[in-house]
């Protein structure tokens, strides 16, 4: 009897061919291989074309739509608030109203402010005479009349009064001030109580959070401005509505354009939405802080020389996108480079013309036969007439 074979002895076909099954497509295939295949391998694989477009209609927008709510973008905002505690004793404008940069927004009694003038003034009069003191030792210690070291008691005494004078002349300054009404406290020693806080920069009185009589304290919120900026809509999207990504365009009806700037990677757990924040493209005042807005996602920029294809004719291997293209004998493996249409379709780029026959079902098959499994096999370029 013939001694029995061990299967194991099948077992580097076995292996071979699983390698084959899971081999990677080859640079020398994804150059534009022929896949020879007759009339009947491609109806019975079930293969269905789809001509190619020049152009779609309604390539405005694909028809998805997202609502979301206008808000003010965080730089857009500013905070006018006071340095110092005190009693509100005159509110010089309203909410809603119109203001130009260190306009008085509300006058406030305070003390501390009071006492603060004080300070200055006592600092800035000893820093005077410090420095007249230090200007005598000098001329004094130039003729030999007193010893060094006195020289560098005043000259230390001189530096420490500025350094005191200096600080308070800032705290003044913080608290609304100018550099020439500083100077002038200095000169004319004339003190008050009445502490006017000023409009950091023009904009729109958003919130005014206090009344006459109210006591606030240091560094209180007096008002909230809101300058001339571009507004933000936070948008909410389904998971069943198109993917969205940064940079994506989007349509207010009879309003502005937006611009996708973030998504956010965590979606909510009630409504199972994401949340997608989109920035204003233009000044029109047509939107409006906390309206309720929806807008129309907008298709991208197409390319010179690209024609739509179906979404599901696009193969991929690894980074790059191929399509199957009908061609005589079979279809032929073309690079593209690809882009979204919308509504299921994706503008493509590559030698591929309006009108040209492009596989969108039965694309298994196709695949099979571009990696070289089953039949039929794949042609080499150039082998276009070989049987």
């Amino acid at each position: 009897m013939p001694p029995s074979r061990s299967p194991f002895l099948h077992a580097p076909r076995l292996l071979a061919l699983s390698a084959l099954a899971f081999a990677p497509i080859t640079m020398a295939q994804a150059l534009a291989p022929q896949l020879r295949l007759s009339e009947a391998d491609i109806d019975r694989a079930g293969i269905a074309v789809t001509a190619a477009l020049a152009t779609l209609a309604g390539t405005e927008g694909n028809g998805a739509r997202f609502a979301g709510t206008v808000i003010a973008a965080p730089a857009s905002q500013r905070i006018a608030s006071s340095e110092l505690a005190g009693v509100v004793q005159t509110l010089h404008v309203s909410s809603l109203q119109q203001v130009q940069a260190g306009a008085p927004l509300v006058t406030l009694f305070s003390q501390p402010y009071l006492a603060l003038q004080g300070q200055y003034v006592h600092s800035a009069t000893q820093a005077r005479l410090a420095a007249d003191k230090l200007a005598r030792d000098e001329s004094l210690f130039g003729d030999g009349i007193i010893a060094r070291a006195r020289l560098d008691e005043s000259r230390a005494a001189a530096r420490l009064a500025a350094l005191t004078a200096a600080e308070h002349s800032q705290a003044l300054r913080r608290a609304g001030l100018s550099s020439r009404q500083v100077g002038a406290l200095a000169q004319a020693g004339s003190l008050s109580p009445l502490l006017v806080v000023r409009a950091p920069a023009a904009g729109t009185v958003l919130e005014l959070p206090v009344q006459p009589g109210q006591q606030v304290d240091a560094g209180a919120i007096i008002a909230r401005l809101g300058q001339a900026a571009p507004l933000w809509v936070e948008l909410q999207a389904a998971r069943a509505q198109p993917h969205l990504k940064v940079g994506d365009r989007l349509q207010v009806a009879n309003c502005s354009m937006l611009r996708v700037i973030a998504i956010s990677p965590i979606v909510n757990s009630a409504s199972q939405a994401l949340q997608v924040r989109a920035e204003q493209l233009d000044r029109d005042p047509c939107l409006k802080i906390n309206a309720y807005v929806e807008a129309s996602l907008l298709a991208p920029e197409r390319r010179a020389g690209s024609v739509a294809v179906p979404e599901a004719a696009l193969v991929r291997q690894g980074s790059a996108q191929f399509l199957f293209v009908r061609a005589p004998g079979g279809f032929r493996v073309v690079p593209v480079q690809a882009s979204a249409a919308g509504g299921g379709m994706v503008w493509v780029h590559g030698a591929v013309e309006a009108g040209d026959a492009v596989a969108s079902k039965g694309l298994v098959a196709l695949k099979g036969a571009w990696s070289g499994l089953g039949k039929p096999a794949v042609a080499a370029p150039g082998a276009a007439g070989a049987r």
